[in-house]
């Protein structure tokens, strides 16, 4: 059982301007969603998920978790009191260091510079903390234990990914390591591949996820797509049959609809950088094993020629190439030729001359 927090953390945050309008977007967008909610007639959560959730989702473009805190924060809010706070929970915000952290917008994360204020007796908030604005002063309060801790942040971006491959394809290792190498190196490379197959399982995880996200998306927009085009026909009907009132409400579904498919639009948008960045993580994993091979092989022969010790930098080179060497059985994707290389940058100089002479063509007719 976890045991209630006793104390709340106050932190003041020193949002860059990009960051201050992002936060202030995302609270007027919880004021909506309140909006929204003070119309429902839902007496539980069950009842006002079902009622406002996608409502509330696709006409504020507020983060899933923070819609659901939303329907259980609407309990304790007076209609009266005017909405300057937000609940966060650790998936919403989170700690990159001792002096920054990152919370989530409708713009997406952003990262804000805080300072600790001091701390307050007791917690009775339902949510692990709240984003508060008072005026030009923003502020996160956090429910906290005595002695406890904040996990810090943990991604699964792109970036994150990548950085992880690169730590390990360069050889950066720590002395224990260094020393277990000169007496096994096979055993070392091993770990390697192990550590490269589990980043690699992460990208095409996130993939995976994002490509399932667009498919819904993508299904969603077309069944409003669809129901956009049946109201047309049926506020054509109204109008001929001369039951304006019946085509003023049509109306205003279709506009409401409207709002709804152009908030599906922006997260396809979205959605599709995803994909693009997580194909591209895939792709830089595999063309880097290519660049790596040949030096593995060399390595190989000079070994079995019993050749002198390798120096530690010929032995980075063996654990790059042998830690890439499972990018390519994972991903699939196949690399790059690593012989013919200098007709390929010959061909390639051919096509930017062209490119070039086509890109001049097109200033020059159009100076005409």
């Amino acid at each position: 059982m976890v045991d209630k927090p006793q104390f709340a953390m106050v932190l003041t945050l020193s949002p860059s301007l990009e960051s201050r309008e992002a936060l202030h977007e995302t609270l007027d967008a919880y004021r909506r969603a309140m909006e929204i909610l003070d119309g429902t007639k839902g007496a539980n959560l069950v009842a006002l998920h079902e009622e406002a959730y996608e409502e509330i989702r696709a006409k504020t473009g507020l983060p899933a978790r923070m819609v659901t805190l939303a329907l259980r924060d609407r309990s304790r809010r007076s209609p009266e009191v005017p909405v300057d706070d937000i609940p966060l929970d650790g998936k919403l915000f989170s700690l990159k260091g001792p002096d920054s952290l990152s919370v989530a917008t409708i713009c997406g994360r952003v990262t804000v510079s805080y300072s600790v204020n001091g701390y307050r007796n007791g917690w009775s908030d339902f949510a692990e903390a709240r984003l508060c604005f008072d005026g030009s002063l923003i502020t996160i309060r956090v429910g906290v234990q005595t002695g406890s801790q904040f996990q810090k942040e943990v991604t699964m971006s792109n970036e994150g990914i990548l950085a992880r491959l690169g730590r390990v394809i360069a050889g950066v290792v720590n002395n224990a390591v260094d020393v277990a190498e000169n007496s096994n190196p096979i055993a070392v490379a091993q770990q390697a591949l192990r550590e490269i197959d589990k980043i690699t399982d992460e990208a095409r995880a996130v993939l995976g996820v994002a490509m399932a996200s667009g498919h819904r998306l993508k299904a969603k927009a077309e069944d409003l797509d669809a129901e956009i085009r049946d109201l047309d026909e049926k506020i054509k009907t109204g109008l001929a049959k001369g039951r304006e009132d019946l085509a003023r409400v049509a109306t205003g579904v279709q506009i409401d609809l409207e709002a709804q498919r152009n908030a599906i639009e922006k997260a396809i948008a979205e959605n599709a950088s995803e994909i693009a960045e997580a194909e591209a993580t895939l792709r830089s994993i595999a063309s880097a094993r290519a660049d790596a091979k040949k030096r593995l092989e060399d390595a190989e022969r000079a070994e079995r020629k019993t050749a002198p010790a390798a120096t530690p930098s010929q032995r980075n080179d063996q654990r790059l190439a042998a830690a890439l060497a499972a990018v390519e059985r994972v991903t699939g994707v196949p690399a790059k030729p690593v012989h013919g290389a200098a007709e390929v940058e010959e061909l390639g100089k051919m096509q930017r001359e062209d490119a070039i002479e086509a890109r001049l063509k097109i200033f020059r007719e159009g100076q005409r």
